[in-house]
Formats: structure tokens, C-alpha cells, sequence
């Protein structure tokens, strides 16, 4: 199966409204992301498919990864790397059979509960969190700490993707603390700083030697 980036950028406009969700990923490509994550909860095809369009033509030309958060559908379309599904959306299950096998599922885990009734699924990274807190989710709920996120971890074979009040700086700790964690994802910390590229290289500095 596909190795999923260490690096997720998560695109939004709501956070934020001076950059589109194809200047988010430009930005973050030129920078070196190896993976883009475009979320849309208002998602019309009317209004925003020529966006995601030009967001997968984006992440094409540099050789990186497109992760489409809740629609399948829209993932082939566009042939985006994979698909992320919460634990409201669409069964894992019903997402296996209608996409083709190039496509990967990543998953989000709140409880370790959940997490084993999906551990036998073919995904290719598990998102755990919010780690620390976070306006990015309502109702939000509590972090989990390094601590708890150490737990999962441990108790998870699928890569895991931390998410959730993330920094450059908590990057940095999160992958001192806990060597065996695969990646992070952001979305405040980039897309509402003052100059989200360098928030971006940041977060690729924050990585372990490898």
C-alpha cells in the first residue's frame, strides 16, 4: 500500500478568507508538503468543483499526494491519492467497495473503541486527535495531550496522523516524544499565519532525521 505523507497541510477557508483552498496548496507545495488534505464541508459542484480541479492539478505537477476529506465521489473524479473519512461519514466499509483499489482511506479514531472495530480495514493512516486544543472542530473535544496520543499510538498498527492544535513547535515534541508517531496534520497554524510557506517549511524541519 501507498506510504501516506508525514506532512498533511488540511486547506480551509473558514478559518480564514485572504487565501483560497488553491493558494493554501500552492503555497504549501512550493514549500515541499508532501500531502494535501482539501476539507469543504459546504462542497457544491456548482461552485467549487473547478477549485478542487485545479487543487489536484496543483499536487500533480509536484509529485504530492491529494487527500479528499468526506467525498468519495469526488476523490475519483478529480483522482485524488485517497479519501478521509470521519467517523460520521460514510461506512469505511461502503467506501472500500465503491472505490477503486488506487485509491486509499484514512481514517479519524476518538476512541481506541473505534479504532478496533476498523483495525482489520486496508487504510492507509489512522488521524487521532485533537491532540492538543483546537477552535477547528465544534463542539470540540478534549485533548488528548502527548500522553493520550502516545496510547493510541501504541495500541494502533496503521500509521497514525496526529491532528489537532498542531504548531511547528508541537510538531517538533509530538515526534521527539513518541519516535514511532508517522505524521501530523495542520490547519490553523498554517493557514491563518502571517506567511503560511514558511509555517510550511517549518513543519517539514520538525521531522526526525530519517
Amino acid at each position: 500500500m501507498l506510504t501516506i505523507g508525514r506532512i498533511h497541510i488540511i486547506t480551509d477557508t473558514t478559518l480564514q478568507s485572504r487565501y483560497s483552498h488553491v493558494d493554501l496548496a500552492r503555497m504549501a507545495l512550493e514549500a515541499g508538503v508532501p500531502t494535501i488534505q482539501y476539507r469543504r464541508k459546504d462542497f457544491s459542484r456548482e461552485q467549487h468543483l473547478s477549485e478542487v480541479q485545479e487543487v489536484a492539478r496543483l499536487v500533480r505537477r509536484h509529485g504530492a499526494q491529494l487527500i479528499i476529506n468526506d467525498y468519495v465521489d469526488l476523490a475519483v473524479e478529480v483522482g485524488a491519492t485517497g479519501v478521509h473519512l470521519g467517523e460520521e461519514d460514510m461506512p469505511i466499509e461502503e467506501a472500500i467497495r465503491r472505490l477503486p483499489p488506487f485509491i486509499v482511506i484514512g481514517a479519524s479514531v476518538h476512541s481506541l473503541e473505534r479504532y478496533k472495530a476498523i483495525a482489520h480495514l486496508p487504510l492507509a493512516y489512522v488521524g487521532v486527535g485533537p491532540v492538543f486544543e483546537t477552535q477547528t472542530k465544534v463542539p470540540a473535544r478534549p485533548p488528548l495531550g502527548i500522553e493520550g496520543l502516545r496510547q493510541f499510538v501504541g495500541a494502533i498498527r496503521h500509521p497514525v496522523i496526529a491532528i489537532g492544535g498542531i504548531t511547528p513547535e508541537r510538531a517538533k515534541i509530538l515526534f521527539e516524544s513518541i519516535p514511532t508517531l508517522h505524521g501530523v496534520a495542520v490547519v490553523s497554524a498554517f493557514c491563518t499565519a502571517d506567511d503560511p510557506k514558511a509555517v510550511a517549511y517549518e513543519l517539514l524541519q520538525a521531522l526526525p532525521p530519517s
